[in-house]
C-alpha cells in the first residue's frame, strides 16, 4: 500500500516512522513545504527501514507528484496550537491550507482515501469532503480516536484489571465539547463519576504536555497507525473516528467501521444525556464550518 503524508512536522513523520516501523506500507511519501524537511525526515526513516525486514519505498519532497497514485492520504499539515488556543482557533487559517491541499491531492491521487489529522480535525474534514467530491466513505478524520486511547491509557492506570471489561469511548468534537461513552462498569465496582473524573483529566491531557514539551505528537502517531492499519489490512475494526452522518450532513466523531474501502459510521445507540450532549458537540461546529466555507 502507498501513503503519502502531507505535512514532514513532528507528527506527520512520527506517523510515517510508526507505518514502517509497523510493516504497513510498501511506499511512503513525505510531502511539506519546506522539501529539504521532507527529504531529511524520508532518508532517516528509510535508514531505519531495513530493520523490518521489508523493503520500503521512501521519498520526500515539497512536490506534491510525488504522491501519485496513492491509496491512503494522511494530512497533518497546518499551524500549530498554543497552549493558550482551543482547537477551534486554528479554523481560517487551517481550513485555506486544507482547500489548498485538497486540490493538488485531486490532480495526483483523485483515487485515494482521504484521511485528515490536521486541526479542528472534524471542521477539516468536512472541509474536505465538501470541496474534494471524494465519496463520503473515502474521507475521514482522527476524531475522537486519539482522546478514546488516552482515555483507556489512563483507565488502565487508575483501575488496572477491574476496567478490563469497560467498553469505553470518547465521541463528537475532539475538542471542548467532546463527551465519554461508558459501556458495562456495572458490576466493576467503578462508578460513573470515577470514570468521569478520569475523562474530566483526560479532556485536558493535550494542553498539559503541549505546555511541557511544544506539542503532542507520540500518541497521534499511535492513533493514526491503528486507523492506518485498519485500511491496510482491511480489519473492519470499529473505532470512533470523525466521519460523515448522513442524519446530520456533518462529519463528526462517531463509531465506524475502517477496511480497505474507507468508512462507514455504524449505527450506535446513546442515552438521552449522551444524545443531548453530542447535539450540543454538533451544533458547535457546524456554527464554525459555517464561517469557512
Amino acid at each position: 500500500m502507498k501513503v503519502s503524508i502531507i505535512g514532514a512536522g513532528r507528527v506527520g513523520s512520527t506517523a510515517g516512522f510508526a507505518l514502517v516501523e509497523r510493516g504497513l506500507v510498501d511506499e511512503l511519501a513525505l510531502v511539506d513545504i519546506a522539501g529539504d524537511l521532507a527529504r531529511g525526515e524520508a532518508l532517516d526513516i528509510f535508514h531505519g527501514s531495513s530493520a523490518t525486514g521489508k523493503r520500503v519505498k521512501l521519498e520526500g519532497s515539497s512536490d506534491y507528484s510525488i504522491t501519485a497514485d496513492s491509496d491512503l492520504v494522511i494530512v497533518t499539515a497546518g499551524i500549530r496550537r498554543k497552549p493558550t488556543q482551543s482547537r477551534l482557533d486554528l479554523v481560517e487559517t487551517n481550513a485555506g491550507i486544507m482547500k489548498d491541499i485538497v486540490k493538488n491531492l485531486k490532480e495526483h491521487s483523485g483515487d485515494s482515501i482521504l484521511f485528515v489529522v490536521a486541526n479542528p480535525v472534524d471542521i477539516l474534514t468536512n472541509v474536505a469532503l465538501r470541496t474534494s467530491g471524494f465519496p463520503k466513505e473515502r474521507v475521514f478524520g482522527l476524531g475522537t480516536l486519539l482522546d478514546t486511547i488516552r482515555l483507556r491509557s489512563h483507565m488502565m492506570e487508575a483501575f488496572g484489571e477491574r476496567g478490563k471489561g469497560i467498553d469505553a469511548m470518547i465521541i463528537g468534537e475532539h475538542g471542548d465539547t467532546m463527551l465519554p461513552v461508558f459501556r458495562g462498569f456495572e458490576g466493576t465496582g467503578i462508578s460513573y463519576q470515577e470514570l468521569e473524573a478520569v475523562f474530566n483529566e483526560v479532556r485536558d491531557a493535550a494542553v498539559r504536555v503541549i505546555e511541557m514539551k511544544g506539542a503532542t505528537f507520540f500518541a497521534p502517531a499511535m492513533a493514526i497507525s491503528m486507523a492506518v492499519e485498519a485500511v491496510a489490512r482491511d480489519t473492519g475494526e470499529v473505532m470512533p473516528l470523525s466521519v460523515y452522518q448522513e442524519e446530520h450532513d456533518f462529519c463528526i466523531g462517531h463509531p465506524a467501521r475502517v477496511g480497505r474501502d474507507g468508512v462507514r459510521s455504524v449505527d450506535f445507540t446513546l442515552t438521552d444525556r449522551e444524545q443531548e450532549a453530542f447535539g450540543r458537540s454538533l451544533e458547535t461546529l457546524r456554527g464554525i464550518l459555517e464561517k469557512v466555507l
